[in-house]
C-alpha cells in the first residue's frame, strides 16, 4: 500500500510539474468607452488593437526575474476576420502582439499566432490547445515554452458607423517542457504501478 502511495505521489508530482502558469497579464487600463484599446472595422473584417497612453501596468510574473514594467504599450496590427457565425463569432487570421515601453521596433514581449478566435462582444483568443500556433518571445521570456495561449478580454462594447471599439484586459499563459528527468520519474512511476497492478 505504502509502496503504492510513494509511486503515485511520483507520477502526481511529474504530471503537477506540467500544470500552466501565468506569463504575463494586465488590468483594463481604460476608464471608459473613450479611451479603447481594439477596433472591430464590421466593413472590412478586420481586428486591431493599440495602447499608446499611459496606465497600463503589465505584470510579468512568468518572465526570468519576474516583476512588471509600468506604463508598458502594445500594438497589434489589423487581422483578418472570417465570421463563423456573422456578428458573434469569427476565425482570426495570422498577427502578432508587440509590448513595448518607448519604441514599437524594440519590443521586449512578442506573441505571434497562426489564427485564433474573436467572440464579440466577449475576448479575442488563441491558443495551441486549440491548434494555433502561438509563440512568445522577448529577452526575459523563458525558454522551452510549450501550449502558449493569450486572451483580451473586452469590456466597453461602443459603435461609431461600421466600427466597434473596446477596452481590454489581458492574461497569458504557458507550460514548460519537462527536463528529462522529470520525465525519467515519470516513465519509471508509470511503469512500477503497472507492474504492481498485473502482479495483483
Amino acid at each position: 500500500m505504502r509502496k503504492s502511495l510513494f509511486i503515485f505521489g511520483l507520477i502526481t508530482m511529474a504530471v503537477a510539474s506540467r500544470a500552466s502558469f501565468t506569463l504575463a497579464t494586465f488590468g483594463d487600463p481604460a476608464q471608459n468607452g473613450s479611451t479603447p484599446l481594439f477596433d472591430w472595422d464590421t466593413a472590412n473584417n478586420t481586428l486591431s488593437g493599440s495602447w499608446s497612453l499611459s496606465g497600463m501596468t503589465l505584470l510579468t510574473p512568468g518572465f526570468n526575474g519576474g516583476g512588471q514594467v509600468n506604463n508598458a504599450h502594445f500594438v497589434m496590427d489589423p487581422v483578418t476576420l472570417t465570421p463563423v457565425i456573422n456578428g458573434v463569432l469569427y476565425n482570426m487570421g495570422p498577427g502578432s502582439v508587440k509590448f513595448y515601453t518607448n519604441d514599437v521596433n524594440n519590443p521586449f514581449f512578442t506573441i505571434g499566432f497562426n489564427g485564433g478566435t474573436f467572440l464579440n462582444p466577449l475576448n479575442a483568443s488563441a491558443s495551441a490547445q486549440s491548434g494555433n500556433a502561438v509563440s512568445f518571445a522577448g529577452p526575459n521570456v523563458p525558454g522551452n515554452l510549450i501550449d502558449q495561449a493569450f486572451a483580451f478580454s473586452f469590456a466597453n462594447p461602443t459603435q461609431n458607423g461600421s466600427h466597434w471599439t473596446y477596452t481590454a484586459s489581458f492574461t497569458s499563459s504557458a507550460n514548460v517542457v519537462p527536463e528529462p528527468a522529470t520525465m525519467l520519474v515519470l516513465g519509471a512511476g508509470l511503469a512500477a504501478f503497472a507492474a504492481r497492478r498485473r502482479k495483483a
